[in-house]
């Protein structure tokens, strides 16, 4: 068994993705940003297995965590 088959990148995208889950859990903004790595990493994935619905749901899943670090920001903007 070959743990580095695909570089490493499912590990990091692993790590990174229950990092994320982690630090929202923690209502640490930053777990978007850590969890767009994760998506970005499983894009990766996707394209060096020949996955094509890893990268498709790696995408949407990258754009909602994009999406829900901005609006946070934004939250945050109109409170302070």
């Amino acid at each position: 068994m070959n743990f580095l088959q695909f570089y490493g990148i499912d590990w990091l995208a692993t790590i990174l993705g229950l990092t994320g889950v982690y630090m929202l859990g923690n209502r640490n903004k930053i777990g978007f940003i850590v969890f767009m790595g994760a998506s970005l990493s499983w894009v990766t994935f996707g394209v060096l297995t020949g996955s094509f619905p890893v990268v498709i749901g790696s995408s949407i899943f990258f754009m909602m965590h994009l999406r829900g670090f901005i609006s946070w920001f934004r939250e945050e903007k109109h409170a302070g």
